[in-house]
């Protein structure tokens, strides 16, 4: 497709702000950063009927229609992307997609699902991945190459967290984790491994945030263990107090995994700490090892080995001037190469 302007853009998408989460926020930064005209969506799936996006056909209509919106932007494959491919179909409007791992591993399970992944991939303008591990699931699918565009996601600093400038003597001894509460993200193996690191760092805190469907099971790990007074979660944490939490932090630790499907596409959340100046330690599994030089701003290990986690973290936890290095690095290195203007460049020229 070749334009001679930047067309008018409608996001459709089922994560936006005030939602949590990492892929709100990367819409969040898409939007704030576009130089364009861009309408936003936010699409509520709560509808009686089936298929539950079924309304959306009229709600997009109405907008496009009234708008002059020239091109889709589809924030999830499935099920916005249904959405997206009558248009293109009916009304001849054009589209792009956005992906971030899991939502195109997932449907690959159903035969159905993947056959409209596949149609609705195959029929966009363009495919964007959230990481060059994305893009290779892509490929694996069929998506031709030229058609697709890494797109990361963009730390943004919030500068006027009150514990930013706080003194290196203030600051406790603190594991911080950040990420919806799954198997996948590995909060068990860093729990698994407390027990060890207090007998060297009596005065360790470990603290997770977020929600989700292992709260219970991560709850009952931490008594059956003893640490319910180093370990804690907080299941509601808004951006702000967020940013506290990675600047009070010590280190961020994610060891994920992959499950089955269930996999970690990218990580926005290991870009955020690093700019924070903290080190970062993540689990080598999908996206996750392109958030991070190994060595330099922190270390990517085997998430199913618990000796490499429990000695990475605890050279970071013991070596005060090697753990400043750490974080110096990463922060210089995340803000040099991640951001939302470069980013914005490439998509703008592909749309273009």
């Amino acid at each position: 497709m070749t334009l001679k302007k930047i067309p008018k853009i409608f996001l459709i998408t089922l994560e936006f702000p005030p939602q949590i989460g990492g892929v709100s926020r990367y819409y969040d930064g898409l939007v704030k950063h576009w130089s364009g005209e861009i309408k936003v969506m936010p699409a509520n799936l709560k509808c009686p009927l089936w298929p539950h996006w079924l309304p959306l056909i009229w709600r997009v209509g109405k907008i496009v229609k009234k708008e002059k919106i020239e091109m889709l932007w589809v924030g999830q494959v499935l099920p916005v992307g249904y959405v997206a491919l009558w248009f293109k179909r009916r009304k001849k409007v054009p589209y792009t997609v956005f992906t971030h791992g899991m939502d195109i591993l997932v449907p690959q399970k159903s035969r159905w699902k993947k056959y409209w992944l596949k149609k609705i991939l195959f029929n966009a303008e363009l495919v964007v991945a959230n990481s060059q591990f994305t893009r290779g699931e892509l490929i694996k699918l069929g998506v031709v190459e030229w058609r697709i565009i890494v797109v990361y996601p963009c730390p943004v600093e919030m500068k006027d967290s009150s514990l930013a400038l706080l003194p290196q003597n203030d600051i406790e001894k603190i594991i911080l984790s950040v990420g919806r509460l799954v198997k996948r993200k590995g909060f068990d193996k860093v729990i698994d491994v407390m027990p060890r690191l207090l007998k060297r760092v009596p005065d360790l805190k470990y603290v997770i945030i977020g929600n989700g469907p292992e709260i219970a099971a991560l709850q009952n790990q931490i008594a059956e263990l003893g640490l319910s007074d180093n370990v804690e979660i907080l299941e509601k944490v808004y951006d702000k107090e967020l940013q506290e939490w990675y600047n009070k932090c010590t280190l961020f630790a994610l060891p994920c995994r992959q499950i089955g499907v269930d996999v970690e596409g990218f990580g926005l959340v290991f870009l955020e700490a690093a700019l924070a100046g903290k080190p970062v330690v993540a689990g080598n599994s999908g996206g996750a090892p392109e958030t991070i030089r190994h060595g330099y701003g922190g270390f990517v290990i085997e998430p199913d080995s618990p000796d490499e986690l429990y000695q990475a973290l605890l050279k970071i936890l013991t070596d005060e001037p090697f753990a400043n290095r750490l974080g110096d690095y990463g922060c210089d290195w995340v803000s040099r190469n991640f951001q939302w203007e470069k980013e914005i460049e490439k998509l703008k020229e592909k749309i273009n």
